[in-house]
């Protein structure tokens, strides 16, 4: 898989373009909420959200209601 495909949770300029996708503040409490989501994505088990790709962390932030939480 295309490393652009993958998502580096702990890299605060993927965060932010992350961020500036969903047309959300890269403000430091968001990259931290984020970064948090991410984390917690990464460790989700269920086949929902496999592999563990671009879109499937997209969607996991929609389906959670992360980016309504975000500024």
């Amino acid at each position: 898989m295309a490393d652009k495909h993958l998502v580096a949770c702990e890299q605060e300029h993927e965060m932010i373009t992350i961020l500036k996708h969903f047309k959300k503040s890269t403000s430091k409490e968001n990259i931290d909420q984020l970064q948090n989501a991410c984390r917690a994505w990464k460790k989700d088990t269920s086949s929902k959200y496999k592999p563990k790709n671009r879109d499937n962390f997209y969607k996991y932030l929609e389906e959670k209601g992360i980016l309504s939480k975000l500024s």
